[in-house]
């Protein structure tokens, strides 16, 4: 669907690199920020009094995943049901000021349709980066024996260099952004740790080689620092968690330019693990990694390694604030957290880094009443959220809707 010109007029805007705010008039052409001119634009927003930034980002979801899924419903669905509820979780975390979805792991590659299908505007949606199904050796992280999924493929379950290598051009020529690899163990399975390493060295350098041939970034489930240290060098683009990271992982994190999305929530948000009904085995593993989680992500942080925002629970928008507020509550001050939550997840998707509406930057956008940086909250209920230059929440979200419905 074409994208038609907007002219947004009076916003306060919020630079997430500096604090400061500075008063701006703005265009939208194309799907991204352009100067404004005096051609009349089709869509024109009176933007006073609001507070502008960037749109949130999730760097770490399951769109349509159900986590331990207690009655265990997930595993009979058809792709229809799943993909009916991915959908719905990502037109909330929209409402709620999240602009920009990576989602590292899927049945049936679910996300890479949703994906294409909010691109192209029909229907219009958040951009959403997909891994489509995650690489896991057998017996690795994910597995929920005897669980099965009867209807869909949950993962690509590989063994040895040339599955895994196989798996990644899968993938490739599906279309997915990233590769997803789970190179430990996690808290999901009942036997395994956070640490343990389940990819052999040739396995996991085939992986980066095919990776890295195809031009594909590649995140990792990883959870120790040996494992770690051999993803960064071989040029892996993040680690996903880092329960029990070291000093030695965040230097070599560091120097190889790999990020880290720390998830804190996983093992932090104990009332959340509670209610959400998680077996005993995942619940006390995350429980026992809470220390060493947080002191991972401190590491990271004093060697330089960039930080993305991402909460691996569902529902996308509610987990995501949740995550902001765990990470101010472990120490991270707001601004970083407002930083790496928006142009933290841009720039690792490759939307650059800049943190003011210069042109040519990709125009996913939030208008809240108050500023984010006084309190976080505004942005659970946004006046106005835009992605692709498209308003998907607020005035003049109707001059949006799918060509059918006009």
């Amino acid at each position: 669907m074409e994208t038609s010109s907007v002219s947004i007029r009076g916003l306060s805007w919020l630079d997430t690199s500096s604090g400061e705010y500075s008063k701006r008039d703005i265009a939208v052409r194309g799907g991204v920020i352009a100067e404004p001119s005096g051609e009349p634009a089709d869509l024109t927003i009176d933007a006073s009094g609001l507070t502008a930034m960037f749109g949130l980002w999730d760097c770490h979801a399951h769109v349509g995943g159900l986590m331990y899924d207690p009655d265990a419903q997930g595993y009979f669905e058809a792709p229809a049901a799943r993909t009916i509820r991915a959908g719905v979780n990502l037109a909330q975390a929209a409402r709620m000021g999240i602009t920009g979805v990576r989602a590292l792991g899927e049945c049936d590659d679910i996300d890479l349709a949703l994906s294409r299908a909010y691109e192209a505007g029909v229907p219009p949606g958040l951009r959403l980066r997909g891994a489509g199904c995650s690489i896991k050796t057998t017996g690795g992280h994910g597995v929920a024996y005897p669980r099965e999924y009867v209807r869909m493929r949950g993962f690509l379950t590989v063994d040895g260099p040339a599955e895994v290598a196989r798996a990644v051009r899968r993938q490739v020529s599906r279309g997915a952004h990233w590769i997803k690899a789970s190179l430990t163990g996690g808290l999901y399975s009942e036997h395994e740790t956070v640490d343990g390493g389940q990819f052999s060295d040739e396995e996991l350098e085939a992986l980066m080689a095919t990776a890295n041939q195809r031009g594909i970034s590649v995140a990792a489930h990883c959870g120790g620092s040996d494992q770690a240290v051999r993803f960064s060098r071989l040029g892996g683009r993040s680690v996903e968690h880092g329960y029990a990271l070291d000093e030695k992982a965040a230097a070599a994190m560091a120097e190889s330019s790999t990020w880290l999305v720390p998830t804190i929530g996983v093992t932090h948000d104990s009332s959340f693990i509670a209610q959400d009904g998680w077996p005993s085995h995942a619940a006390n593993r995350a429980a026992a990694s809470i220390r060493k989680h947080r002191e991972g992500l401190w590491a990271c942080l004093e060697a330089g390694v960039r930080i993305a925002v991402g909460a691996d629970l569902n529902p996308v928008g509610p987990r995501l604030h949740r995550e902001m507020e765990l990470l101010e509550e472990v120490g991270v001050d707001r601004l970083t957290v407002l930083h790496a939550a928006t142009i933290g997840g841009r720039e690792l998707n490759g939307l650059g880094s800049q943190s003011l509406p210069e042109p040519g930057a990709a125009a996913d956008l939030v208008f809240t009443e108050g500023s984010p940086l006084d309190d976080p909250k505004v942005l659970r209920d946004p006046v106005l959220v835009m992605a692709f230059g498209r308003v998907l929440k607020g005035e003049g979200a109707e001059h949006w809707a799918p060509s059918w419905k006009r």
